[in-house]
């Protein structure tokens, strides 16, 4: 299925909503500090552009509006906006935290733009709610905890609230929405909190007249523009206006310098790195400032797509039968995920308490298995032909229960993020019997191999890269090319199966192997070195088993 980016559409993400761009209104929670206010100030990092613009993340009340109308399950921390969709991962660790106490709290709202309000509400995570789950509203109470009218009328620039926080243990999640009133428009803020903890630091106060910013993270393709929208106390102010047109594919911290120089050309407001009254453009980020007899109020950043792009996917699957955990405690978690666009891939296995028992990052190339066989005119629809990458996790010390396997996949081009989840069932079924590492050894072949390239020797492998290599997947570890992947330690073998011992192939530590009818495993590197010939190398697992 192909999406179009909306005409015009500010980066906040309005407009991707199918939302008026009339609506200027902005502001975050400055105190505890918001998610998204977190990723500005660095505590919360990998955010992408909402780090920026804490203050846009704006989305739809509904009708009737949150919890019943609003933002769809699972994208309520970005507001329903896929501009901001980093901020709907969700698992006990991501994010950084306020401490709270139950009890009466303040909560401090801080406007970039203070719109007509129409009331403030509280929402808290329930007793049991699932930290390894994109929020949803089974995930809150269904009655805000504290609400504050806000009479129709254009709040101060920050106010308080005084709230009667419920008790609670541990990490929870408060949602504060405020409506505004005269828009169809609401701003969701995710508030990550734990109890009988120590607050956050005071927030210290920036002395620059700051009043936008070019966040350097939003790519461009030919005729794609990227302009500024200037706000003063009659709306808006078109006659001071920067607009930079990408000719070719562009960066988006490409896409921020130049809108940066052409903002400075001009000379009425400034962009860059400020040192005392000198403005210097970067490839990157790049803050908007404003004389201090300016009346410019704030400054807004948006893009004119001109093309259509494909909508992001990543899928997770192959997980469900239970996992046996080995004679030596180690179980490898198998899964695979299809994207339609080069990835970023962080995976994570969380037990029922929300402590971290493994954890990796794997990149995956989709080139290699999204063919290419359209014209200019009839682009591919990569969507319907995505093809899953085996990964896997490895797992030390491993008891058995049920888990929750969290992967997170971040698009490597743009600001799409994707999280899918799994319950994993780790299970220790033959404690007393050395051959319980679920390791195949009745077959030296994967039926997998068929979706990964053959090894050639003449090809560089980059870390991460999979292969098919002799009816098995190995993984490059680093950069290699030429080696073998079974006579070289820059691959792994990914496949769960024993093979027989020989002399040409490395061994890296805990690698299980069959010699004359045993099971064997490496206690470190080796080759060349049988457990005939070096017994002290090889620990005796038990007989094969009969195949």
């Amino acid at each position: 299925m192909k999406i179009s980016k909306e005409k015009w559409a500010i980066i906040a993400g309005l407009a991707a909503l199918g939302m008026s761009i009339e609506s200027f209104s902005h502001g975050y929670v400055s105190q505890p500090a918001s998610r998204s206010y977190l990723c500005k100030l660095g505590d919360n990092t990998n955010c992408g552009a909402i780090q920026y613009e804490p203050q846009s993340v704006e989305g739809l009340d509904g009708s009737p509006r949150f919890p019943i109308g609003g933002p769809p399950d699972g994208t309520i921390a970005a507001a329903g906006s896929p501009a901001w969709s980093e901020l709907n991962v969700q698992t006990p660790t991501r994010w950084a935290k306020n401490g709270i106490s139950a009890g009466l709290n303040s909560f401090t709202w801080t406007f970039t733009a203070n719109h007509i309000a129409r009331d403030w509400r509280y929402f808290i995570t329930t007793p049991d709610w699932d930290q390894s789950q994109p929020l949803s509203r089974a995930a809150f109470e269904s009655t805000p905890f504290c609400e504050h009218d806000g009479g129709m009328v254009r709040p101060p620039m920050t106010i308080q609230h005084t709230c009667e926080v419920p008790l609670r243990d541990g990490y929870q999640v408060i949602l504060a929405v405020w409506d505004v009133g005269d828009t169809a428009a609401s701003f969701y803020n995710a508030i990550d909190v734990e109890f009988g903890e120590q607050g956050t630091a005071p927030i210290e106060d920036n002395p620059f007249i700051e009043v936008g910013s070019i966040s350097g993270a939003i790519p461009l393709n030919a005729g794609d523009v990227i302009y500024t929208r200037i706000m003063d106390q009659d709306g808006e102010n078109t006659s001071m206006s920067a607009a930079y047109t990408a000719t070719v594919a562009t960066s988006g911290a490409a896409a921020s310098l130049e809108l940066a120089r052409i903002i400075n050309a001009q000379g009425y407001f400034y962009a860059g790195e400020k040192s005392g009254d000198t403005f210097t453009p970067i490839a990157g980020a790049n803050k908007i400032y404003a004389l201090e007899n300016s009346t410019i109020q704030s400054i807004q950043v948006a893009v004119e797509f001109a093309d259509v792009q494909s909508e992001y996917q990543a899928i997770l699957s192959g997980v469900g039968s239970p996992v046996e955990i080995g004679a030596t405690g180690m179980a490898d978690v198998q899964f695979a995920v299809a994207t339609n666009e080069a990835s970023n891939i962080v995976a994570t296995l969380f037990d029922a308490d929300g402590k971290t028992i493994s954890s990796d990052t794997f990149t995956l190339d989709n080139s290699m298995s999204v063919p290419d066989d359209s014209d200019s005119c009839n682009p591919p629809d990569t969507s319907l032909s995505m093809q899953p990458i085996s990964l896997k996790l490895h797992v030390h010390e491993a008891a058995a229960g049920e888990f929750t396997l969290v992967v997170v996949a971040n698009a490597i081009m743009g600001n799409a993020t994707i999280q899918n989840s799994a319950t994993v069932i780790l299970t220790d079924s033959n404690p007393g019997i050395p051959d319980g590492s679920g390791i195949d050894s009745c077959s030296a072949s994967d039926a997998m191999t068929s979706m990964h390239p053959a090894f050639d020797a003449s090809t560089v492998y980059n870390g991460g890269e999979m292969v098919s290599y002799d009816g098995l997947i190995y993984r490059a570890k680093w950069w290699t090319v030429d080696d073998a992947p079974d006579a070289t330690d820059a691959f792994e073998l990914l496949s769960a199966v024993r093979l027989e011992y020989s002399d040409t192939t490395v061994y890296p530590a805990d690698t299980e192997i069959l010699f004359q009818g045993s099971i064997y495993r490496s206690n470190w590197w080796t080759r060349g070195s049988s457990p005939l010939a070096s017994p002290e190398i090889w620990s005796l697992i038990g007989p094969a088993p009969s195949c």
